[in-house]
Order: C-alpha cells, then structure tokens, then sequence
C-alpha cells in the first residue's frame, strides 16, 4: 500500500463525497423539501454528517484495496468497470433495503442507482488512472 494506493484512497473519497453531495443537494433537494416524512430533520441529518464522512472513507478504502488486490491489470477501463461493478453491487441491493424501511417514492430510489454509477464511473476511471501500471 503506497503513495499511488492512498492517494486513490483520497481521489475516491473526495469523489464520492462530492457527487453524493451534488446528487443530494442540487439535484434531488426539491424533492427532498416537498417529502419531507420518512428523512430525518435537517439539523439531526447535519449532527450526523460526521458519520457520512467515516463511511465514505470506509467504502472509498475497501473500493481501492480490492481494486488493488484482485485487478489483474490496473488501467482505466479496468479501474471503470472496477468502479461500476462496485457500484451496482452496493446500489442494488441497498435499494430494496432503503426501500423498505424509507417512506419516500420508488424514483428516488432510481435516481439514487442513477448516481451511484455514474460515482462509479468517475471515480472508477480516476482511480485506474492513477494505480495504472506501466507498460513495457
């Protein structure tokens, strides 16, 4: 694990924290205002954000280590893939949960799949980029 591991760590973080919070609050804010049952408070949801910041940096860690460990070739298209599988392996099955216990309508649920791989796809593509072996 060196400088290019955890520098993808970083990448894949601020990524991740930055689309997610582009999908929240630009994109999907007036919907969240309109629907409010079923989220939490704004004030509780911001007491919180410290949690949002330990998982993202959980999930951007185990994203880059089995990247780093399984990927037999570490390049863009690679890294991509890496990144999108990741992403509806994570998004598909957490969308029935959240949809089960969430009181909020089945299309913010697609919007949430939407935005996770397109995540996937951007940070996939910079952590490739940056853990790309090079060729001889």
């Amino acid at each position: 694990m060196g400088k290019k591991f955890w520098l993808s760590v970083l990448v894949t973080f601020v990524i991740l924290f930055v689309l997610e919070k582009f999908l929240h609050s630009v994109i999907l804010e007036s919907f969240y205002k309109n629907n409010p049952q079923g989220l939490l408070p704004a004030a509780m949801s911001y007491s919180r954000m410290k949690w949002l910041f330990v998982g993202y940096l959980i999930l951007a860690f185990l994203w880059v280590y089995f990247f780093n460990r399984f990927a037999s070739k570490k390049d863009l298209w690679r890294g991509i893939h890496h990144g999108v599988s990741y992403m509806i392996f994570l998004h598909v099955p957490l969308s029935f949960v959240s949809y089960a216990v969430f009181n909020v309508s089945g299309y913010i649920y697609l919007f949430w799949l939407i935005g996770g791989i397109v995540e996937g796809v951007m940070a996939g593509a910079l952590m490739g980029i940056i853990m790309r072996e090079k060729t001889t």
